[in-house]
């Protein structure tokens, strides 16, 4: 049974949270490298100025991880009281290292299209090290797994850490906030400045050899999924994704674009974003509190 990641109601286990890797689903096509030999590609400045309205409204990666880390230390109380330790997960780094909005508008960053194409760079230390310790509890014994997760896999300590961290926060329709992320992304691809730029973008790729109509189409060709590695063509397919998007200013319209829809959804749903923005920064407040007060 695999080992379920943390809950709550912007976790990975929901949708809310869930629909922010959805989105991308698409733009991560191939294998994740793993060497902890390998440099992992530094987030270019261009990645770490995107930004979108619902963010007021939904978790970055770090807090994420702030909630995870407090959910591990709730999960290590209850272990202890039963004789038994639990590995915590690193603390929340600093800076951001993979921000969720990397790859919303596919591979934009030279440094990756030239030597990862449309695979995933290789996981930061921090990203590594977390995978690492995901990975040691799939091997945990009976008596720990049993204890940390119950006997169906929803219930021990990590279902009491869940539950305590949850306690105040206010109960917020997950499937509705989902739906929200999913219809503004495809909304905006439908806006007459998107439509242009992927015109202007999709000229440009057939000039430069490759016939994709958007990015997405690009990214997601099932011929690089055929091996770990990016091969020739699919780096140059990358390169010449890059020069496009920078030379048509497809991200700049595209931003834009899903900006002013996000900016329509919350205007026209305010009760609903305003009960959405609550429950996130309660959850993440419950969770710096907490971490706070640990000793580690």
């Amino acid at each position: 049974m695999p080992i379920p990641r943390p809950a709550g109601p912007f976790s990975s286990a929901h949708p809310s949270r869930a629909a922010l890797s959805l989105l991308v689903a698409v733009l991560l096509a191939g294998c994740v490298p793993t060497p902890e030999s390998v440099v992992p590609a530094e987030v270019s400045a261009e990645v770490r100025g995107l930004r979108v309205p619902f963010d007021d409204f939904t978790l970055s990666r770090l807090d994420i991880h702030t909630i995870e880390y407090a959910e591990d230390l709730l999960t290590r109380a209850c272990m202890r009281a039963s004789g038994l330790d639990w590995e915590l997960l690193p603390p929340p780094a600093r800076t951001d290292t993979d921000p969720l909005h990397r790859r919303r508008y596919g591979v934009i960053e030279p440094k990756v299209a030239e030597h990862h194409g449309y695979h995933l760079p290789p996981p930061a230390p921090d990203q590594w090290a977390r995978e690492q310790v995901w990975r040691r509890r799939e091997a945990l014994p009976p008596a720990g797994r049993r204890a940390a997760y119950g006997h169906d896999g929803q219930g021990g300590c990590r279902n009491t850490a869940r539950t305590r961290l949850a306690e105040g926060i206010p109960k917020i329709d997950r499937g509705r906030l989902n739906g929200f992320i999913g219809s503004t992304f495809e909304a905006s691809q439908r806006l007459p400045a998107v439509v242009a730029a992927f015109g202007a973008w999709s000229g440009c790729m057939k000039d430069r050899g490759f016939a994709y109509r958007t990015p997405l189409d690009a990214v997601s060709d099932p011929a690089w999924t055929s091996s770990a590695q990016a091969s020739p063509r699919e780096i140059a397919a990358a390169r010449a994704d890059v020069g496009c998007k920078r030379a048509t200013g497809l991200v700049a319209a595209w931003s834009a674009a899903e900006k002013a829809v996000q900016l329509d959804a919350i205007a026209a749903h305010r009760a609903e974003f305003d009960r959405f923005r609550q429950a996130r920064d309660a959850e993440l407040g419950a969770a710096r509190r907490l971490s706070s007060g640990s000793t580690q």
